[in-house]
């Protein structure tokens, strides 16, 4: 019988420059079909405190920190969104990963106020969920409506002088050269003049799926979230919010006391190594 042990290659946190704050690990108001979250039949109260939150930016490193992330569920279910970001935004620009349901007219021009308020210099950005450049497509993955919804939210947020991105799970495996340039087409359709930058495309992770770390990985050079980030939830520390509700994942127990060491034992990190992509945060 081998005594040989079995480890998982390790990555190391370089530098904090990315928090995602975990609003709701639960609610949403889409349940689209290949979403990395297993929700809930019943609702959940799951929402991050405000004072949590105020407390881990307290006592992170300003120096350092380029962007946080609001991520879900859906963040902007949260009862206290308004709050939370105008607080986040004395800290650093803010991106919001949202499925845009409640962007409405009303909503993009109150954001536009709270964004002049701030006199730092930060940004509000929107990250919307949006899956095909065809309405039959994207709403047999998230839902009835939510292709109308999101390309109504997208136009109200260009009104107020926002430039959303538009972040795009690839479930279908298309080129991406020619995915992007159909939703620049789908753009251009109601005046919005995008370019590359407007477009993030997410390979699908497969939550279903067992995949084994590859030992051809140059685990030194990963481009990973968990390189450069880590994720503030209800419940504490994780590496990514893949790994949110994955003791595997767990770093510490709050932001003055985590380990910057994220060992690669689940299946989503297989699929995310071997992809070796930033799957949440965005080169800006």
């Amino acid at each position: 019988m081998s005594n040989t042990i079995i480890k998982a290659p390790c990555v190391n946190l370089t530098k904090l420059e990315t928090l995602f704050i975990e609003m709701t690990a639960q609610n949403c108001n889409l349940k689209c079909k290949h979403c990395y979250i297993n929700f809930n039949e019943k609702k959940v109260k799951d929402f991050i405190p405000i004072e949590k939150v105020k407390q881990a930016l307290i006592n992170i490193n300003k120096e350092d920190l380029k962007y946080i992330y609001l991520t879900g569920a859906e963040p902007m279910m949260h009862p206290d969104f308004n709050h939370i970001l105008r607080l986040c935004l004395k800290y650093s620009s803010v991106i919001i990963n949202t499925n845009a349901v409640n962007i409405n007219d009303k909503k993009a021009r109150f954001l536009r106020k709270v964004e002049e308020e701030n006199n730092l210099g930060n940004e509000i950005i929107f990250m919307i969920s949006i899956d095909h450049y065809d309405e039959k497509e994207n709403d047999l993955l998230r839902g009835r409506g939510s292709y109308r919804k999101a390309v109504h939210a997208i136009q109200s947020l260009i009104k107020y002088d926002f430039n959303p991105i538009l972040t795009i799970v690839n479930y279908q495996n298309m080129n991406e050269g020619e995915l992007i340039n159909k939703f620049k087409e789908l753009c251009l359709s109601f005046n919005f003049e995008t370019t590359d930058i407007n477009f993030k495309i997410i390979p699908y992770i497969d939550k279903n799926k067992e995949c084994e770390i590859s030992e051809n990985i140059d685990y030194d050079k990963l481009n990973t979230d968990c390189t450069k980030s880590r994720t503030l939830t209800l419940n504490g520390i994780f590496s990514c919010p893949l790994l949110s509700s994955d003791n595997r994942g767990k770093c510490g127990s709050d932001i003055t006391d985590f380990s910057t060491k994220n060992y690669l034992e689940t299946s989503y990190c297989a699929q995310c190594s071997a992809y070796n992509k930033k799957l949440f945060s965005f080169e800006l």
